[in-house]
């Protein structure tokens, strides 16, 4: 597969391309240049994957996992092989400063070791060259990059205001979603000053739009679910709640009838005795506060049931739970008997009442098991141990099994909600393992693998690169998180490398994303 160094012929370029101008080449039309490393890049202003990216990526061997200065038989640099290249991110359609095929020659010290060597033999015009063509989408004759990828995975990258959109086949990060290009910053607050941008997501059950919490901004957004679209651009953005219309935007449950959003509060407010939480009008993004009872605060816990009659909610503290009938727009809170509890999340499982519903306390190790009948009587049943902090859990693809992440033990605990005994501890390799500070698991659509984020606020997991700063600023463990993904017996499959501190993790199926 590899060619001789051939002797460098002069170029002439395509009148499409000449250096003084033109933007004439369209499609396939463009003719190949007789040397592609005698080119001007910075003249070159079509980005045909045919004629114009692939002899450059294959004259240059980007592909090739040692050192050379030979050429690559360009056969072997397809659209796809080079998407698929290196680990996942390489090429990031839409996103060329986040891609790796980037970041790999920009973002490290000239020492480090990377996985393709001879990216670093790129000359400067060649690599804006190519930065130009990923933001222009990456695209070859049949669209943007990854453009039809299905099973994705929306992760929020909190401190970095931006979400992650991975396949879940594939493992690939296939978009990224800043805010901050769409005018949405996530400014530093609370005691920490800390930037929080992207929290948790939910999705119109027709696959038309995706809404996410950003918890600084104190917004809701709603975002098209288009592979084709840049997401900076505006068009991407469908719409958003009117600033200053809520505070601290947590968790979300989407009521599948009647149009409703509901919106919890951030357990990361920096003020803890907030009450109320939020409905929000899909079609409108119109914003109505729920009032909650004094003491009853910080409500974070939030799911809906499958019909959409019945609201959950939790107080962050002082061991009380609330059910809102969205028919009377009654709420009635019950306490709970037993030790004091930090409560996080809920879920619903069943289709229709009496509802089983489940309830994560980070501080005592605990997932409650509750019932709800079609009345809207709300009782505890069961309290059952679970790991070490437990977190933000999730119902599993069999709507049977419980996957709660254990904030502090660095596992995945996965309860059989029948039995309501623990089937399977999973650690994968902790405490070094990617399992660390796991924020939320979600099932993929057919069972046979989950995925759990890590915000890796503790840096026990080394990620494999230590990429700098925009500014050029060193980085630690901490600065960086992950997905993984494990087979459905709890066997690591692989691991995505993230930015700071991935949060929610959801993906667009109808397994418990808005709590059920």
């Amino acid at each position: 597969m590899r060619l001789l160094a051939a002797v460098l012929l002069v170029a002439t370029l395509a009148a499409c391309d000449h250096s003084h101008g033109g933007h004439g080449c369209e499609g396939t039309n463009c003719t190949p240049f007789d040397d592609p490393l005698a080119v001007d890049y910075d003249t070159v202003t079509t980005y045909d994957y045919e004629a114009r990216i692939r002899p450059l990526l294959a004259a240059r061997s980007i592909l090739w996992p040692t050192a050379t200065t030979e050429r690559s038989d360009p056969a072997a640099y397809t659209h796809e092989a080079v998407l698929m290249a290196g680990p996942s991110g390489f090429v990031v359609p839409f996103d060329a400063e986040g891609s790796l095929l980037v970041r790999f020659v920009e973002d490290l010290p000239a020492e480090t070791p990377i996985p393709l060597p001879n990216l670093r033999n790129l000359e400067a015009d060649e690599l804006r060259y190519l930065k130009r063509w990923i933001e222009a989408g990456a695209r070859d004759e049949h669209g943007p990059g990854f453009h039809d990828a299905e099973h994705l995975l929306y992760a929020g990258v909190q401190r970095e205001n931006h979400v992650a959109i991975l396949d879940g086949e594939t493992l690939r990060i296939v978009r990224r979603v800043s805010f901050d290009d769409h005018g949405i910053p996530a400014p530093p607050a609370g005691a920490q000053q800390d930037r929080l941008g992207p929290h948790h997501m939910a999705f119109e059950p027709d696959g038309s739009a995706w809404y996410v919490s950003l918890i600084n901004a104190g917004a809701v957004v709603k975002l098209s679910t288009s592979l084709e679209i840049d997401p900076s651009d505006p068009a991407y953005l469908l719409g958003r709640t009117p600033p200053g219309a809520m505070s601290y935007p947590g968790m979300l449950a989407l009521a599948p009838a009647g149009g409703r959003l509901y919106v919890g509060r951030s357990s990361l407010a920096p003020d803890l005795s907030i009450t109320g939480f939020y409905a929000l009008d899909r079609a409108t993004m119109a914003v109505e506060a729920v009032e909650t009872p004094p003491g009853f605060t910080l409500p974070h816990a939030m799911a809906v049931t499958p019909d959409g009659r019945f609201v959950l909610t939790a107080s962050l503290s002082g061991n009380r739970v609330a059910v809102l009938d969205t028919q009377s727009g009654d709420l009635t809170p019950t306490p709970l008997t037993g030790p004091a509890r930090e409560l996080i999340h809920f879920g619903v499982l069943g289709s229709a009442p009496p509802y089983v519903a489940t309830l994560t306390s980070r501080s005592t190790d605990e997932l409650l098991f509750f019932t709800l009948t079609a009345d809207g009587a709300f009782s505890l049943d069961a309290v059952v141990p679970a790991g070490d902090g437990p977190y933000h859990a999730h119902v599993g693809h069999d709507g049977r099994t419980v996957l709660i992440p254990d904030w502090v033990g660095n596992t995945v605990t996965m309860v059989d909600a029948l039995t309501r005994t623990v089937v399977r501890t999973v650690d994968a390799g902790a405490p070094a393992g990617p399992l660390s500070r796991p924020h939320s698991p979600t099932p993929f659509h057919d069972g046979s693998r989950f995925f759990v984020s890590s915000a890796n606020t503790n840096g026990a997991w080394t990620p494999p690169y230590l990429f700098r700063r925009p500014d050029g600023s060193e980085t630690t463990a901490a600065d960086f998180g992950n997905v993984a993904a494990f087979a459905a017996n709890g066997t690591l499959i692989g691991v995505v490398h993230l930015g700071s501190f991935p949060s929610g993790l959801e993906h667009a199926m109808g397994h418990g994303g808005g709590g059920h």
